[in-house]
């Protein structure tokens, strides 16, 4: 998964007081029907099992629904209760290892886990569309099911659509049939994943191909009319797939792989086992392709179909063994696909996003409210990191030997940190419990000092709980002298005496996530250390002190011949004919970081530029960032207009026109926004048109605003109805509240977490 939303506390039930799992799932059978018109589902689910005690007690979970019936076969339930939370079934004399079904005939109009968005709502898409979101838990609202990844469980899906409509599901087609009004869609899972994985997608799609590998479909399933949107994006994930297939050492392992674009999602994307969802954000036309990609996000979510789909963390405390593992692996593609600089540039950028989410806690953690908490950086960026390290450690060729026998021995099974490290341990023929208490277990980082004295220098780690072997490169005027490799803890320093020594640089490499705190060295000293590198990602650390000196930066932009190292300078550079040179570049990456410059340094060629790239450029995300510019320059009437009439693929100019109009022209930025909210204008625009009403509210004595964003707030649809609160919020009427309250048990967390602040705001 890739995040995209706040985190919200949870006011529904506790985790930790689930009710006992005693049984194994073995298969989920679900036959159901949407309705779009009252934005429904109803059928029945077969749930079918082998009990794990005696006289069991089958829990299965749910969210507010219509539970019309529930049958047992295979044994005799003594009681049978439906809850709030769960529909508990009783078994009364049945054995250990008893095979047992459960099928439940229900209805639901849920508020979560499965979304209804009309037509007028979907942009870029034109028809209606309907999606299901199970991680974290939440497919129980709107199937009862186990609802917790530690159990796992082939599927089969039946799913009744208004003729015409697609519907993409796990595994593989088995049929698909149409009545005179009905399309029924029959899809089969024959290998067994957590149910949080079980997903359908329905609507207008059309499934464009995208190669294949050894025989499996590789597709990307776009709302019809917008094809090309979704080549742009993702195409060449076929490859992807081939790159990661022979980097683990195991196949592939579903039966074919497709990726879905839906609109309103919350998140950027969602692993489902054969059928990855996507935000329909992640979409653009051909013409943006020199400046927009949408590799990394499906390298993300591919990763996910081995780490996390293959082998699934067995409890939220771990969920590293997903999400670490899904950030970690794109490198890797990056490095076949666009070469070495540029993976080791990406990796560094992980390395600084896992460092500064250290501090907040442990990797591995079970005190969390929600199982949201723990999608955070340290279970992305972090677990990444650490993966990395770990790689450093143990050499690559051994890496990839102990992934290979780690996704045979646990494929389609759960594991938590140790039963990672022991079947790494095994492989490895080495004790790692040293690296997974030091690195999972412990807070921080190491702070490593440098320090130098008339002989030479002084190292230190001052961080608590961390010992580490880390290399130090010894430079003497000329370039390295020798490479070292120290052991530092915080009771044990190391002292270095190299005569003629100059300077010292810690992890010459990048390889350690650690702070290093630096004596005072000379520009000069810098330039050195950076020209002495041993490879991309330690430019990139050394980045922070070589940008202290203009010259500098120039220095080592003209001497650099990596390509994308110096990619990476040119948002330092200051030297105006170099970035105006740049400006002419057929590379538009490089334009829009030289247009970019240009403005922070304040220099009036950007706005000139600006407004030439704005009318001549084809591609609409450059004429975007070409039209913010303008707009913050300028911040005049005449610009804001033509800002609002100009159509590009994201509606990003007339977003930022709108949100100029609020804050210059409050009147006219609400009757505009009145207008995109009541006639629908496109997705963007109008959540901005309900943001912006917040701001301006009413005119005085009239209520028209506020009594719009109050229908919002009550409305199902869950992307208006957040913005509508957080707006209502920022209205500042306490009138509101009463409203705000109904919806503080909504089924979403991410919805709760939205009320409790808007509330807090209002001063409830």
């Amino acid at each position: 998964m890739v995040l995209s939303v706040a985190l919200g506390a949870s006011l529904l039930y506790n985790p930790a007081i689930r009710p006992p799992h005693e049984f194994d799932l073995l298969n989920v059978k679900f036959d159901v029907t949407l309705n779009f018109k009252s934005e429904s589902i109803s059928g029945t689910v077969e749930n079918k099992l082998i009990t794990t005690k005696a006289n069991a007690k089958l829990a299965f979970d749910k969210g507010p629904m219509d539970i019309k019936s529930v049958k047992v076969t295979g044994a005799r339930p003594n009681n049978i209760q439906i809850t709030d939370h769960n529909v508990l079934v009783t078994l009364g004399d049945t054995k250990k290892g008893a095979p047992v079904t459960v099928t439940m005939v229900y209805s639901a109009a849920p508020e979560a886990g499965i979304y209804f968005v009309n037509a007028k709502r979907a942009y870029p898409a034109t028809t209606d569309l309907a999606y299901t979101q199970g991680e974290m838990e939440d497919n129980r609202y709107w199937m009862p099911i186990y609802d917790y990844p530690d159990d796992k469980a082939t599927t089969e899906g039946i799913i009744h659509v208004p003729k015409g409509m697609s519907v993409l599901s796990n595994g593989s087609l088995v049929s698909k049939t149409d009545t005179a009004t009905q399309s029924t869609w029959h899809w089969k899972m024959d290998q067994p994943m957590s149910t949080y994985l079980i997903s359908l997608v329905a609507g207008n799609y059309t499934a464009v191909p995208d190669g294949q590998f050894k025989g499996k479909a590789v597709q990307i399933w776009t709302p019809t009319g917008v094809e090309d949107w979704g080549r742009a994006a993702f195409k060449g994930t076929d490859g992807q797939i081939a790159i990661y297939s022979k980097l683990t050492g195991v196949d592939y392992p579903w039966q074919k792989y497709a990726q879905s674009a839906v609109p309103e999602f919350m998140f950027g994307g969602m692993e489902n086992a054969s059928c990855t969802t996507q935000t329909i954000n992640a979409l653009f036309p051909m013409n943006a392709k020199g400046t927009e990609s949408g590799e990394g996000l499906s390298a993300h979510e591919l990763a996910h179909q081995w780490f996390g789909d293959l082998i699934t963390c067995a409890n939220w405390s771990h969920i590293w063994v997903n999400e670490g593992w899904a950030t970690f692996m794109p490198h890797f593609a990056t490095r076949e696909r666009r070469g070495e600089d540029q993976y080791n540039i990406d990796r560094w950028g992980t390395y600084e996003g896992a460092r500064g989410a250290a501090y907040g806690h442990p990797m591995v953690r079970s005190d969390y409210t929600v199982p949201m908490e723990m999608f955070d950086g340290n279970a992305y960026p972090g677990g990444a990191t650490r993966m990395f390290m770990l790689m450093h450690h143990l050499g690559e060729a051994k890496f990839w030997q102990c992934c290979k026998a780690y996704l045979q021995e646990y494929g389609h099974k759960n594991v938590t940190t140790e039963s990672f490290f022991d079947s790494w341990g095994k492989t490895a023929k080495e004790d790692l419990n040293d690296f997974r208490k030091q690195w999972f277990y412990t807070q921080g980082v190491p702070k490593i000092k440098v320090t130098q004295e008339e002989d030479g220098f002084r190292l230190s780690q001052l961080t608590a709980g961390f010992a580490v072997e880390v290399e130090v490169q010894v430079l003497s005027a000329n370039g390295v002298m020798s490479t070292l490799v120290v052991h530092l803890s915080p009771t044990e320093p190391a002292n270095i005496h190299v005569p003629n020594a100059k300077s010292l640089i810690v992890d010459p490499g990048a390889w350690l996530m650690c702070d290093i705190e630096y004596p005072t060295y000379s520009d000069d000293q810098w330039v050195l250390a950076w020209k002495s590198a041993e490879n991309a990602a330690q430019k990139m650390r050394l980045m922070g002190q070589i940008t202290r000196n203009q010259d500098s930066v120039m220095t080592l932009y003209n001497w650099e011949k990596s390509k994308p190292v110096k990619d990476q300078l040119i948002d330092h550079i200051s030297d105006k004919p170099t970035l105006v040179a740049l400006l002419g570049s057929s590379d538009e990456k490089n334009v829009r970081s030289a247009l970019n410059r240009l403005n922070a340094l304040g220099d009036p060629v950007a706005v000139q530029e600006a407004s030439r790239i704005f009318n001549t450029t084809k591609n609409e995300a450059l004429k975007n960032n070409a039209y913010q510019i303008l707009l913050n320059s300028r911040s005049d009437e005449a610009t804001a207009a033509m800002g609002w009439k100009t159509t590009t693929y994201n509606m990003a100019t007339r977003s930022a026109a709108l949100n100029w109009y609020a804050s210059h022209q409050p009147g006219k930025a609400r009757k505009m926004a009145l207008d995109a909210v009541t006639n629908f204008a496109p997705g963007p625009v109008r959540m901005t048109a309900i943001r912006v009403l917040g701001q301006v509210k009413d005119e005085p004595g009239k209520r028209e605003v506020f009594e719009i964003l109050i229908g919002l707030a009550k409305g199902r649809p869950y992307a208006p109805m957040q913005a509508a609160i957080n707006a209502l919020a920022d209205y500042g009427d306490k009138a509101a509240i009463p409203v705000i309250e109904s919806r503080k048990d909504h089924s979403l967390h991410f919805a709760r977490g939205t009320v409790a602040g808007a509330l807090a705001r209002l001063g409830r």
